[in-house]
């Protein structure tokens, strides 16, 4: 397959479909391989609108799945002139539309590859522009499918869809179609119970980097911690392991939070406890929540999680988040109408308020509590065509 032309020729609908077949099958396995498979699809750019294309081939739906595998690994390469050609063919509305077909079989190949097309906000905001027939939003529309798993389509577990979540909501628009109410209610709230969804770290891990950004709208901060959603447990039980706490501790403490049976594990994953401590830490940044986690007793789940924690600098999330909750004084001082620590003006010093100590004369904590920016994670198909198990939700990570 030296001559590029044949190749494409290879591809074209017109094709013997055997011989189509096994031309995916190859590039399937050239994707796979990160540093010759880069190479070769860089330096043969033309190749890409006609794998797109056979991406879209109804009548051959296997082959058609092989094909997406490979649109996987490619996203997965982060180079912006393979994502130009993959955007340029349409794949992002290609993929919005087969993962919205109740019945097509390569659903969850065409959500892998959203989810790593969207890794930046450029990219994210190109899914937004997308339709779907008879619907509002189509972030909306992708998480009510995510929450229905293979109920809406039997032939997909959905569960990358939770790294779109992830992705998408780095942008505002995004978490507002999320957030929003709808009816009866809204999708976030169904996000939920997925924070806890043990068989499987990539539905569990995205929805809680998803709830981590929709974190970062402040406006929102008092419904996420008010009774409609009562987002605190879900953030915390991850976070709590089978100690044992007294009973004034547990006075105001979340039911779900007390009495956990000697077996309780806490989450093992190092870069989901991360995205959960931030959430928390996102909070922190306005006075209801503050407020909200020293009502609800969060520091003695936290620091029972401080002393089991073994990573270091998640111990010193932790004690960021700490800081804020024990610190109650520091009300007293932060002089912006609502409470926001980011609208605080930093000090000569360096801290985070206006006033340098509280009124006790204790030194109040430095400006720790914004994080960064919202976020998002990338995955990649093997040539062996098993999904890859996401190690670090944090970082792309396309594999050998």
């Amino acid at each position: 397959m030296d001559d590029i032309t044949d190749v494409i020729t290879f591809l074209s609908p017109e094709a013997n479909p055997i011989v189509r077949g096994a031309t995916v099958e190859y590039l399937l396995g050239l994707s796979g391989t990160p540093t010759d498979g880069s190479k070769f699809f860089i330096a043969n750019l033309t190749l890409l609108k006609p794998i797109v294309g056979v991406c879209a081939d109804v009548k051959f739906p296997d082959v058609a799945q092989q094909a997406w595998r490979s649109v996987v690994n490619l996203a997965a390469m982060e180079h912006k002139d393979i994502d130009h050609e993959l955007i340029e063919a349409d794949a992002i509305a290609l993929a919005v539309s087969a993962i919205t077909a109740p019945e097509c079989e390569y659903a969850d190949e065409a959500a892998m590859f959203l989810g790593n097309i969207t890794r930046s906000t450029k990219t994210a905001r190109l899914v937004l522009d997308c339709e779907v027939p008879g619907k509002i939003g189509v972030i909306s529309s992708l998480a009510d499918i995510f929450c229905h798993g293979p109920a809406f389509n039997k032939n997909a577990k959905f569960h990358h869809l939770a790294s779109v979540l992830f992705n998408v909501t780095q942008i505002d628009d995004a978490r507002t179609q999320i957030m929003v109410k709808a009816g009866e209610g809204c999708v976030f709230q169904r996000l939920l119970p997925f924070t806890a969804f043990e068989e499987s770290k990539i539905r569990r891990g995205g929805v809680i980097g998803c709830i981590r950004n929709c974190c970062f709208s402040s406006t929102y901060h008092e419904w996420l911690l008010g009774p409609e959603v009562d987002i605190l447990p879900h953030l915390l039980l991850p976070l709590v392991g089978p100690e044992e706490l007294d009973e004034d501790d547990m006075d105001g403490m979340p039911d779900e939070l007390q009495y956990q049976p000697p077996e309780k594990e806490r989450e093992a994953d190092v870069a989901i406890r991360k995205h959960l401590l931030e959430s928390l830490l996102q909070l922190c940044n306005t006075r209801p929540g503050r407020q909200s986690m020293r009502d609800k007793k969060v520091y003695p789940v936290l620091k029972h999680y401080h002393i089991w924690e073994p990573n270091e600098d998640l111990q010193m999330l932790c004690t960021n988040v700490v800081e804020v909750i024990i610190t109650p004084e520091m009300e007293d001082v932060v002089e912006t109408d609502n409470g926001d620590l980011r609208d605080v003006e930093l000090t000569a010093d360096g801290r985070g308020l206006k006033e340098p100590v509280g009124p006790d004369g204790k030194a109040l904590p430095p400006r720790t509590f914004h994080v960064g920016a919202p976020e998002g994670v990338t995955v990649t198909w093997r040539p062996d065509h098993k999904i890859v198990d996401i190690s670090d939700l944090d970082k792309p990570s396309p594999t050998d």
